[in-house]
């Protein structure tokens, strides 16, 4: 296999030319932040970036995948590729693995290029840990360069984001991933529209939804949603706790469990932001939903504008929540007992 190089990543024209042009004037800063919402290419960009940078034989600025730096990058046996996630059991980034980087920084890179010190997502360090991080880089050594993928820098210590360089991540266009659906998945050009509405500029999001076949866990969400609404608050405490635990036996670990409470969030997201486009007399074309925009407009008759807008805003605290790891079935009980409070019926 060989990694996504600089000049295939779809949709970040500025981003990449500015990355190319640093290689080429060989202006190597020793902090970068990649801002953006999540599947807009920041790994996969810091990756590329990575095999550029230490690339024996580089081609117009990107890596050739065949020498040896960049086969040991390609395999993930690169001693100068340092990637630093959340821990599976609290999703943070915790001190030691920080102080970890600092025992790297001890010595030069191993292969005499660049080390290349991931942090994805760096708004995950804990307030020990970014402390840590602040220190280490106030005085970086030469030859160390660090990325911090983040989905808002002002989720990060004002004091780190001033010492990186800032380079802007945009949510896809639409039709962009709508054309890569087609390319690289062979999907029909309807069903690829409508994946692409929904992964809201994300194309991380889009593999997902099209690679788990999503459309069809999006119907069950929806009439599930639309049924607890209506229902007992029995009904509605007993699917909180289904939903809590559903994806468990899929799951490997909790993070993949929680991936797919986001996406279900998202799914809902889309739905009350169809229901309220078709309450200002928005055009169907604007849908996300698009195939299910009958249901949608019968499911909006039980709403006012007000009550969507409520709906929308009991939605983004819970993509939030779960972000920050908070109780899982707490949130969706609270989440979906503000769903019901807005209806109006």
């Amino acid at each position: 296999m060989s990694l996504t190089l600089l000049d295939e990543i779809i949709g970040q024209e500025k981003a990449i030319a500015f990355l190319k042009r640093i290689i080429a004037n060989d202006r190597i800063a020793s902090a970068y932040l990649f801002a953006g919402i999540r599947g807009t290419g920041k790994t996969t960009t810091a990756l590329a970036f990575a095999l550029s940078l230490n690339c024996r034989n580089p081609i117009d600025g990107d890596g050739c995948n065949k020498c040896s730096s960049c086969k040991k990058i390609i395999d993930g046996n690169h001693p100068d590729l340092i990637i630093i996630e959340p821990d599976e059991d609290k999703k943070v980034i915790r001190i030691d693995q920080i102080r970890e980087i600092n025992r790297h920084l001890a010595f030069s890179p191993a292969l005499g290029g660049y080390r290349i010190i991931i942090l994805d997502p760096a708004e995950k360090m804990t307030d020990e840990a970014a402390n840590a991080f602040l220190k280490t880089l106030e005085e970086p050594p030469p030859r160390n360069t660090f990325i911090l993928n983040v989905r808002d820098p002002g989720e990060l210590f004002p004091t780190i984001v001033s010492r990186c360089q800032k380079v802007p991540f945009k949510a896809l266009p639409s039709e962009d991933i709508v054309s890569w659906l087609i390319r690289k998945e062979n999907m029909d050009e309807e069903k690829a529209k409508i994946l692409a509405r929904l992964s809201e500029g994300s194309l991380g999001k889009t593999i997902t939804l099209a690679k788990d076949d999503l459309l069809v866990d999006r119907a069950n969400w929806v009439d599930m949603l639309n049924s607890v609404i209506h229902g007992s608050s029995d009904m509605l405490l007993d699917l909180a706790q289904k939903f809590s635990e559903f994806g468990k036996k899929a799951a490997t670990n909790k993070k993949l469990k929680d991936d797919r409470i986001a996406l279900m969030l998202g799914i809902w997201k889309s739905w009350y932001r169809d229901m309220l486009l078709i309450k200002l007399g928005g055009t169907v074309d604007l849908i996300f939903n698009s195939d299910l925009v009958n249901l949608c407009k019968k499911a909006s008759t039980s709403y006012t504008v007000d009550g969507l807008i409520r709906s929308l805003a009991v939605i983004a605290r819970a993509e939030h929540d779960l972000m920050t790891n908070k109780n899982l079935l707490f949130l969706l009980e609270r989440s979906l007992l503000g769903l019901k409070r807005a209806t109006d019926l």
